[in-house]
């Protein structure tokens, strides 16, 4: 379901989710089966009734599925930055990005009786933008406070500190991830390829490679999710060679595929 909040997905893990980063604070619930974990900047972060998993905008991450392991169901949400400083405007000083940099986030019974009303709208005939964003407005709140009454050890994380890795960061945003770039994104900001991918890795965390994924995939949901082409289309327009390419890359990054996610979600009016 989309809305203001940004989105959010009821999902069954499965399967493996390749390392991958998203341009929106992330929150993880577990919401039914098996217990399971995320692995964010290389450490271990449990999914459990008690635990959530907490991930910063561009921070790696990715989910490693065991085999013989059952399934396990979650709610993924992808927070609007605009919306959170709006829903967050009361905390006073307390910046809730800072909160998202802690990995863990502690799932209290009054956040879990919520987070079952949000998997029952999700799961209604007719659920609301309206209904929805009320309830994760009071999801996000929740865990948000219920972390900051704990206290938390906050996470330091590389930031954009050269002007050619922000040129070429604005260069993969406008290309929308395209696949054949870095030769001649080094070839603009004067940088060798083998210095390129080291700076760039110390300023944001990630490789190139990685980043023009993250740059893809969010290119692939919005024609996935407004664009009314069919989605032979849309791979072709994001440079794939076929659907079954496309399909293969969406589902390891959202663990569903492009066919199932545009039927999944749902544009319906606020009332």
């Amino acid at each position: 379901m989309l809305g203001a909040f940004g989105r959010v997905a009821l999902v069954e893990l499965e399967h493996c989710l390749v390392r991958h980063a998203h341009p929106y604070c992330h929150m993880l619930f577990k919401v039914g089966g098996a217990d399971s974990s995320f692995i964010v900047d290389d450490r271990h972060i449990p999914l459990t009734d008690e635990s959530a998993v907490l991930v910063d905008a561009w921070r790696p991450h990715e989910f490693v599925f065991r085999p013989g392991q059952p399934a396990t169901q979650i709610i993924a949400l992808y927070i609007d930055s605009d919306w959170l400083a709006t829903l967050s405007s009361d905390l006073g000083e307390f910046n809730p990005l800072d909160f998202f940099k802690v990995s863990a986030g502690r799932v209290s019974r009054d956040t879990y009786r919520i987070l079952m009303e949000v998997h029952d709208c999700l799961n209604g005939a007719s659920p609301s933008t309206a209904d929805m964003e009320f309830l994760l407005g009071r999801l996000v709140l929740s865990t948000i406070l219920s972390g900051a009454s704990h206290g938390f050890e906050r996470q330091t994380r590389p930031q954009f500190i050269d002007w050619r890795i922000r040129r070429a960061v604005k260069y993969m945003q406008q290309n929308d991830g395209e696949f054949d770039l870095i030769d001649d994104i080094v070839a603009d900001i004067g940088m060798s390829r083998a210095n390129f991918f080291r700076q760039f890795k110390a300023c944001t965390g990630m490789s190139p490679g990685l980043f023009q994924n993250v740059v893809r995939l969010e290119h692939a949901i919005r024609l996935t999710v407004v664009s009314e082409e069919s989605l032979s289309a849309a791979a072709s327009r994001l440079g794939f060679s076929d659907i079954a390419h496309f399909s293969r890359f969406f589902r390891n990054h959202t663990a569903v595929s492009p066919r199932l996610y545009r039927q999944g979600t749902h544009h319906l009016p606020s009332r």
